[in-house]
């Protein structure tokens, strides 16, 4: 019989219908949910040191071309005057 009850009704079903789940469910206020989920403020300090340490910084482009009136920030001059749009 088990073996039926799972290959015919999906998982996420099962698991509403079992009655200590779902009471125990209802009865937890949301904010109390959300505060199991939080993580511990020192877990979130070493993921952030972590996360700083392993990723790169974003190169900030040294110089930019315009020609003419064209909104576009160019990286290079090449590109400025390969560039169709002028506004």
């Amino acid at each position: 019989m088990g073996f039926l009850s799972r290959a015919l009704v999906p998982r996420s079903v099962r698991r509403a219908a079992h009655p200590v789940r779902t009471s125990k469910n209802a009865l937890t206020p949301r904010a109390i949910k959300r505060a199991r989920r939080t993580l511990h403020p020192i877990d979130n300090a070493t993921y952030a040191v972590t996360r700083s340490l392993n990723t790169k910084k974003r190169r900030v482009p040294a110089t930019i071309y315009h020609h003419g009136n064209c909104s576009i920030n160019h990286r290079s001059r090449e590109a400025a005057q390969r560039c169709h749009r002028s506004y």
